[in-house]
């Protein structure tokens, strides 16, 4: 049965090749994903580029500061780059649009910026053709105006009753069209993963991730070849055939897709950065002013240290009282603009679950949170590039102010110049690419949309190849 089978594969190329019309659509499709994988490639060399050059210049600015007071230090500030995995150049996900570099100062929590998606002029702001755009949308809607009639011709033709009437079971019969359809886009999925680990071999998480986004590509694709036989099998009419799975396309690839990412962001809308930084400094004023003398909060702080080191005046006191000043505010601003990240962030999860819950109307969606975290480049893996980056920032700034509590003196507090030796020794901790666990939640959801993708094409179409 297994070479029976295999006959009707070749068959049906052999057919898609005489028509001429399948095999150009082919070569259009096999042109536009060359297309895409050269942009999308220059586009990430760009982009690594610049982050490398942004990366080594502030290296090299910060290395190369003066001896200088620390708080002057803390305001000028450091700059941290999003790292970027090679496999961005299949799917660049939300890097265009969130951001790759933030810049760390003091009392502030400040979000990624240099966004491409946002520089970019007029005519630049349409999407980037992607070699994950090929397969989610493309692909599929090439399939259909190659295959639509691969069962139903036969139909029309009396071929499919010959071949029934000859003892060939309509599941074998369906199988070997499905096998037909879905080799060659295997091929070239598979091509695309050989050429990404020819580059990129030396990647960190490289085989991991690319199995992942092989294996989703390859079950969406395939649940698609299943849909167009299952369709072309069930339609009696070529034109009926082509109609309904083009109406299928536009829901599965773009009505369905679009519809759930509006509904999520009017269901669970987002506070903007303006009020959420307007909500941090009315709280901090409540929380403590530093610059009030009569504040509360400082009052008591400043009971605290003169109580601590048994003095009654501060300038008593064997430390700087302006750096434990500063050690304390950035405390509280940190502990404030964290709570707005950390709403933030519970907003969009929000948004991110309402879209999962209805994940199942779109295997589209489902295939690009799979690619979008294979490629490191998705809602989770860029928070915690911000955490990472908020963690680094607190532990600069604060190392800061101990060297300005312990090292300046307070009765000469702003012309205190403290050796730059510091600056080089300051904790300035790399920026890592976290593990997939990060993205777990959407990886699930996404291959379990993609199982029952596989599954009901698979079963109607079971069934469907009982009838003539």
């Amino acid at each position: 049965m297994t070479s029976m089978i295999w006959k009707i594969a070749c068959n049906e190329w052999r057919r898609l090749w005489h028509a001429r019309v399948p095999v150009l659509l082919l070569m259009v499709l096999v042109t536009l994903w060359a297309i895409a994988v050269l942009a999308a490639h220059h586009h990430w060399q760009d982009h690594a580029r610049t982050v490398a050059e942004v990366t080594a210049r502030s290296q090299h600015d910060w290395q190369s500061q003066p001896d200088r007071h620390p708080h002057r230090v803390s305001h000028y500030g450091d700059f941290v780059a999003k790292p970027v995995h090679p496999l961005s150049v299949i799917e660049p996900g939300i890097l265009d649009q969130s951001g790759h570099l933030v810049y760390l100062e003091a009392h502030r929590l400040n979000s990624a910026n240099f966004n491409p998606a946002t520089e970019a002029t007029t005519l630049g702001r349409f999407s980037l053709m992607t070699p994950a755009m090929i397969v989610q949308w493309w692909m599929p809607l090439f399939l259909i105006m190659i295959a639509y009639a691969t069962v139903t011709a036969d139909k029309i033709t009396g071929i499919l009753s010959f071949m029934r009437g000859n003892g060939i079971p309509g599941w074998a019969i369906a199988a070997g069209k499905w096998l037909a359809l879905f080799l060659p886009l295997l091929l070239l999925l598979c091509l695309q993963a050989l050429l990404t680990l020819a580059w990129s071999w030396h990647s960190e998480q490289l085989s991991v991730r690319l199995s992942i986004m092989l294996l989703a590509q390859s079950s969406y694709i395939a649940g698609w070849c299943l849909l167009v036989v299952t369709v072309s099998w069930f339609s009696r009419q070529l034109h009926s055939a082509l109609l309904t799975l083009l109406l299928l396309w536009v829901c599965v690839c773009i009505i369905f897709p679009r519809g759930l990412a509006n509904l999520a962001q009017i269901n669970h809308p987002t506070q903007p950065r303006a009020e959420a930084e307007y909500h941090a400094e009315a709280k901090l004023k409540t929380i403590g002013d530093s610059h009030n003398p009569d504040d509360p909060h400082f009052l008591a702080f400043k009971q605290g240290i003169l109580n601590k080191y048994q003095v009654s005046r501060i300038e008593d006191l064997p430390v700087n009282y302006q750096g434990l000043l500063m050690q304390e505010g950035e405390r509280l601003t940190t502990a404030v603009y964290r709570e707005q990240q950390a709403l933030h962030d519970a907003q969009l999860a929000e948004q991110n679950e309402s879209i999962r819950r209805w994940l199942w109307f779109t295997p589209a969606l489902a295939l690009q949170y799979i690619q979008m975290a294979g490629s490191g480049n998705d809602l989770p893996h860029h928070q915690d590039f911000i955490r990472q980056s908020e963690v680094r920032r607190y532990q600069l700034i604060q190392y800061l102010n101990q060297i300005h509590t312990f090292k300046v003196q307070q009765h000469d507090d702003k012309n205190t110049r403290v050796s730059a030796d510091f600056w080089k020794k300051a904790p300035r901790p790399p920026i890592t690419l976290p593990s997939l666990s990060v993205s777990q939640p959407s990886i699930l959801a996404g291959f379990l949309v993609l199982f029952g993708w596989l599954l009901l094409p698979g079963i109607l179409l079971f069934k469907v190849s009982h009838r003539l």
